[in-house]
């Protein structure tokens, strides 16, 4: 019997020589097709898989995604009129796919603004056996969310992503530098770990970003970045305290950061130095990604809303800088708490 020559259907026989038909596009999970070709039973089962599962069609036509649905969404952002996605490295693309893949399979067809905090915590437990993978999928609802809002201009309230928790228990946090290894950074000895601390510590960038800032990029006084792990372009108003290190010690080279010979220095080269300076100066465990952390917490401590700290650290989804805010307003808080108790009865 002769394979079927149809866009995304795998043909073989099976182990009694029947020839069994399945629709397959990607990496998807395979959807077996009635045996008969031609059929009106197979013939609406692949126009139903062509529909849910293809790619998208003209405007207009049947499979292409109702505007408005979670599918619409992905199919804007992951189009080439989104410079965020556009800049996104091929390696981000692929995963940022598995998991847009496996939304849109399963909830392309519903409509945003109707999405939960409830719908988000079930799709997450869904993929409760995969807790890593969980969470990402729930930080790329927050992230689609927001694109909506801001890009396609969508009427949207809440992000209901915001205040679902985490379930992949063995993540460790980078922790955030503590007051004493900033001073020890600050005033080190080395040219290239003092450069390196200041621009982590006052731009609230990654170190992939860092090392990749640009002399042009910088006009005395803001930054600006494109983030190699979403794409996200931003504007960072230089911080003083970056403003002044600059102007006292100046820029040698191409970049803001140059190793002793003056070329660029690889992400992981940085930081691998500034680990190994942590641990000498007694701070071990200590990572450039904490000083990203500590400049998030530093925002929020100012009173900065939580747009402004995500339009600084470039966070695309509201999750992570709503954690800075949380901490902030539990800080102070706590320190109304004690003066009210101080101010009380003595006991």
């Amino acid at each position: 019997m002769a394979r079927v020559k149809l866009r995304y259907v795998n043909s073989f026989p099976d182990k009694n020589g029947k020839m069994r038909h399945y629709f397959r596009r990607g990496k998807m999970k395979a959807v077996a097709l009635p045996p008969i070709v031609g059929s009106r039973l197979f013939n609406e089962a692949y126009a139903e898989c062509l529909e849910l599962y293809g790619p998208e069609a003209a405007p207009g036509s049947r499979s292409a995604p109702a505007e408005g649905t979670l599918g619409y969404v992905i199919r804007k952002y992951r189009s080439k009129d989104n410079a965020a996605w556009m800049n996104l490295t091929d390696g981000s693309k692929e995963v940022y796919s598995r998991e847009f893949d496996w939304l849109d399979e399963r909830f392309g067809r519903g409509d945003l603004a109707m999405l939960t905090e409830t719908h988000v915590r079930k799709m997450r437990d869904q993929l409760k056996d995969k807790p890593s993978v969980a969470d990402h999928t729930v930080d790329k609802i927050g992230m689609l969310w927001s694109f909506a809002k801001e890009t396609l201009n969508m009427r949207l309230g809440v992000n209901p992503a915001r205040e679902v928790r985490s379930i992949h228990k063995t993540r460790v946090s980078h922790p955030a530098w503590p007051e004493k290894l900033c001073e020890l950074f600050r005033t080190h000895s080395d040219p290239i770990l003092q450069r390196a601390y200041f621009l982590l510590r006052y731009s609230g960038q990654r170190r992939s970003d860092v090392v990749k800032m640009e002399r042009a990029h910088f006009d005395g006084t803001a930054i600006e970045v494109v983030q190699q792990k979403t794409g996200t372009y931003v504007w960072i108003p230089a911080h003083k305290d970056l403003r002044d290190h600059l102007s006292a010690t100046g820029i040698k080279g191409d970049y803001l950061l140059v190793g002793h010979r003056g070329d660029r220095i690889a992400a992981k080269t940085l930081t691998n130095r500034i680990c190994e300076a942590c641990t000498d100066l007694g701070f071990p465990g200590f990572s450039p990604h904490g000083l990203r952390h500590l400049a998030g917490a530093s925002l929020a401590e100012a009173g900065c809303s939580l747009h402004e700290i995500m339009s600084v650290l470039g966070h695309l989804s509201e999750k992570e800088a709503a954690e800075y805010v949380r901490q902030a307003q539990r800080k102070r808080m706590a320190k109304s708490g004690i003066g009210k108790w101080e101010a009380g009865s003595g006991l």
